[in-house]
């Protein structure tokens, strides 16, 4: 029988059987040690406690053998300011109080400071179980204390700083602890303050002579707006001395008062302009390559696919954005500027100096203006045209006066442009002479022949 032992006692027994069925895991929270009233001790199964407890502390780890996942080790750290006992038993304790293991150690004295011994000392208990996921791994940095064999075996260059390329070194990234990477040793990051100096501008002046800073990396601001470097009238440029670089020669006077700002060192100083939230994409040097690169049309190029009085019809009931009903209504010259330039007052003058009016195509077809082509001559752009009868046309025969051989019952009529008419002179194959009567109630004037239609929604884009 060996000296020195670790055995579970009955209690440790039966967590680990319930442990086992029920999945839950055990968790080691304590560590005690005592001195079994001055005498050597062995471990019993029915032990609850120790003969004697000198020190409790919380379990500072509990860790698993790499090569033997059934066995653990509970560490305990008693500090170099307790002591003055015998060290010959030690036991684990889990959440709920019990004792789950307990063994015997080889007597050894636990010195204090007032001793003269200024050491931790390190007492390791060794179990095993059948299970090795039913103890509890805890390693809490609110408890741990690292002893000097984990340190050496631990901390090492590879586990401060990992990473990084041969000929890379280590640079912070910000103020913050810890916040460090690799980097090429040609990547400089150089921070510096800003440095402003403020004048008020006189009447007429346009020299400026530096007190605070001077023109290197310098950023010009007169009224809160930047001038740029530059011979122009909103520019400034440094003096013709090439050695003077404390003065600033202004592109234009401005009014008494107004307020200088030059800043040094800012971050935009040395750089090429760049946009300014205030300018809106206006200091763009070139929309049109903008545009391109975006892959977008301008304002001008959109209007020339819908310019402003372009006509078209909608399935809808409602004019969709950017477009007006055709409705003749009167709407304002000024809110309506891009479709009054295009057709003014061809439909209408409005109030004759505020408004103008909308083509008014409701119930209208639309037909081709002319254009000195003859076909439809003497009309105007936008003119309207009364419905008219006349010419051939096709009708039905109702009733026939004579009935020629196979039956007609339909042909072309000559019908009158105006008057009222129930006979009309068929010439069909059967010549002039058969009459027959056109399917009209009450003879009304042929004036409108209507196609088949369907309504839609007309509107003008403005």
């Amino acid at each position: 029988m060996p000296n020195f032992m670790t055995i579970h006692t009955a209690y440790g027994l039966e967590r680990l059987a319930a442990a086992e069925i029920s999945g839950e895991p055990i968790n080691l929270i304590e560590v005690a040690v005592g001195d079994s009233n001055g005498n050597d001790v062995y471990p019993e199964e029915g032990q609850t406690g120790l003969v004697r407890e000198r020190f409790r502390d919380t379990v500072n780890r509990v860790y698993q053998d790499p090569e033997d996942n059934t066995r653990y080790t509970v560490e305990l750290i008693i500090p170099a300011t307790e002591g003055g006992f015998t060290l010959r038993e030690v036991g684990v304790f889990d959440d709920q109080g019990g004792l789950v293991v307990v063994g015997n150690l080889p007597t050894t004295y636990k010195p204090t400071d007032a001793d003269g011994a200024f050491a931790d000392t390190v007492v390791r208990v060794e179990f095993a179980v059948s299970n090795g996921a039913i103890i509890t791994l805890q390693v809490d940095p609110n408890v741990v204390v690292a002893t000097q064999t984990w340190i050496i075996n631990n901390i090492t260059m590879s586990s401060l700083t990992p990473g990084g390329t041969t000929g890379q070194v280590l640079r912070k990234q910000s103020n913050s602890a810890g916040d460090v990477d690799w980097e090429d040793p040609d990547v400089t990051n150089v921070t510096v303050d800003t440095i402003e100096e403020e004048q008020t501008l006189a009447d007429a002046q346009t020299q400026v002579d530096l007190a605070t800073v001077t023109t290197r990396g310098l950023v010009v601001y007169v009224d809160k707006q930047r001038l740029y470097p530059g011979a122009g009238a909103e520019q400034w440029q440094k003096a013709a001395a090439p050695n003077d670089e404390t003065r600033i020669i202004l592109g234009q006077s401005y009014t008494a008062g107004t307020k200088i700002i030059c800043a040094q060192n800012e971050p935009t100083g040395n750089a090429p302009a760049p946009l300014e939230r205030s300018k809106n994409l206006a200091d763009v040097e070139s929309k049109a390559t903008s545009r391109a690169n975006l892959d977008v049309f301008s304002r001008t190029e959109t209007r020339q696919m819908a310019p402003a009085g372009m006509l078209a019809y909608f399935a809808r009931s409602s004019a969709p954005s950017g477009w007006l009903k055709a409705n003749g209504a009167a709407v304002g010259r000024t809110a309506y500027a891009d479709l009054f330039a295009s057709i003014g007052t061809t439909f209408g003058a409005g109030d004759g100096f505020n408004t103008f009016n909308l083509p008014d195509l409701r119930g209208e077809f639309i037909r081709s203006w002319d254009d000195s082509r003859g076909v439809d001559a003497g009309r105007t752009l936008g003119s309207w045209q009364g419905a008219a009868g006349g010419g051939l046309a096709q009708f039905k025969l109702i009733q026939q006066s004579s009935t020629p051989a196979g039956g007609v019952n339909s042909g072309e009529y000559s019908v009158p442009t105006n008057g009222s008419f129930s006979q009309y002179a068929y010439t069909g194959e059967y010549g002039t002479d058969n009459k027959g009567w056109l399917g009209f109630a009450n003879d009304p004037l042929v004036t409108n022949l209507r196609p088949r239609n369907r309504a839609m929604l007309a509107c003008i884009k403005f």
